[in-house]
């Protein structure tokens, strides 16, 4: 099974236990994840070190950019652009073509610093006393906050593209991808921000698991809903109107039951589109048993059933149900159809009317509850048909 591939981009120096701690959580998660300083890092050996993390790039589903005080080594020195900027660079057209996602983070004190350096560039330029050497002297000294303010700065213009928005904004050019940057202070915010984007927040093989289950269900769905007019059946509503007209009780399997002809049509019809094909649930039980749509109760220390769960319960009840209800008998319907009465009815044995009322229900509850699950599953909430008789 394929994992996802994340790419950290980041200086290593000032960044190095936070990708340390990012790299653990999400492989603990089950992904794949791309960081230069670590030896399980692929690469062409090669190619220059810093032309081999630009390849890389190309092995990730999503780059995730860090961007803080430090610079970090250069790949031009001539136009400032720093290894870490040519890596966001690489990976933005890889965006552009789809092929990749984009995450970016800036340390909220660099961000506010950009902020205070403006301000500070604003002012300065109104002060007629400072050359224009002065003015950038006093901008770029380094601090704290950025170790040089004019390439920090530079970078984070480039990645909010905000030049670019306003263009597009004035139909003079194309909006751009990806222009997102999210100022942080916790691994808790850079976690919350990754976690939708990779299995929905969920482990890699929780999120697999679910999707097996999911196109198992839709595999059952294709088995047992005919096509009808290029559109699936959707059979309930006939079903329940069929059982109340029918009026089946307790002692109806003893007797006989005259039906009149637009009834029996209805009847003969539905029952015959149940079809042959037979539920699979020695499959649904492998999922049921492993426990993938349990909950943990951190309270009680163990696991709890959860919406899902039952739901599959009800799935493989009901194709067992389904299954050992048998094919519909075609000879015996037509047996029934050629016994016209003179009034154009037909008696049937009320045991072969329950047998029969007993397969189309347990057919639309098991249409019902894998469809809500599968929709559950896919992220879609979906009130599943539930029969009590």
């Amino acid at each position: 099974m394929d994992k996802p591939t994340i790419f950290l981009s980041s200086t290593v120096f000032d960044f190095g236990d936070l990708r340390s701690a990012l790299k653990d959580y999400l492989e603990l998660r089950g992904c794949r994840v791309l960081a230069s300083e670590f030896t399980d890092f692929t690469r062409p050996l090669e190619k220059h070190s810093y032309d081999a993390c630009l390849e890389t790039i190309e092995q990730a589903d999503l780059f995730v950019l860090f961007i803080g005080r430090r610079i970090g080594g250069w790949y031009n020195e001539e136009e400032k652009i720093s290894i870490t900027r040519a890596e966001y660079q690489h990976a933005y057209n890889l965006a552009k073509k789809g092929t990749i996602r984009l995450m970016c983070f800036v340390r909220s004190e660099v961000y506010d610093h950009m902020d205070s350096v403006n301000d500070l560039e604003k002012t300065l330029k109104s002060d007629p006393a400072l050359t224009e050497f002065q003015r950038k002297r006093f901008i770029n000294h380094p601090s704290r906050a950025m170790e040089d303010a004019e390439a920090i700065i530079s970078f984070i213009k480039e990645v909010t593209r905000n030049s670019e928005t306003m263009a597009a904004s004035k139909r003079l050019g194309i909006a751009p991808i990806a222009n997102w940057i999210a100022p942080f202070t916790t691994f808790t915010q850079i976690r919350q921000a990754i976690d939708p984007l990779i299995t929905h927040g969920l482990p890699v093989s929780q999120a697999s698991g679910r999707k097996a289950l999911e196109l198992q269900l839709l595999q059952i769905l294709q088995d047992i809903v005919p096509i009808v007019s290029g559109a699936p059946l959707n059979p309930i509503d006939t079903v329940l109107r069929l059982r109340k007209s029918l009026a089946l009780n307790g002692d109806s399997y003893l007797g006989f039951s005259e039906i009149n002809d637009a009834t029996w049509n209805e009847l003969k019809h539905i029952y015959t589109l149940t079809g042959n094909n037979v539920p699979d649930s020695e499959i649904l039980r492998g999922f049921l048993v492993s426990g993938l749509l349990l909950k943990y109760d951190p309270c009680s220390g163990s696991f709890k059933e959860t919406g899902e769960s039952k739901l599959l319960s009800r799935v493989i009840m009901q194709a067992d149900l389904f299954t050992r209800s048998g094919p519909p008998n075609l000879k015996q319907i037509r047996q029934y159809h050629n016994s016209l009465n003179a009034d154009g009815s037909r008696t049937i044995p009320g045991i072969v009317l329950m047998s029969w009322l007993h397969r189309l229900l347990r057919w639309v509850d098991l249409i019902g509850t894998s469809r809500a699950l599968a929709s559950s599953l896919g992220g879609v909430t979906c009130s599943p048909f539930l029969l009590h008789s």
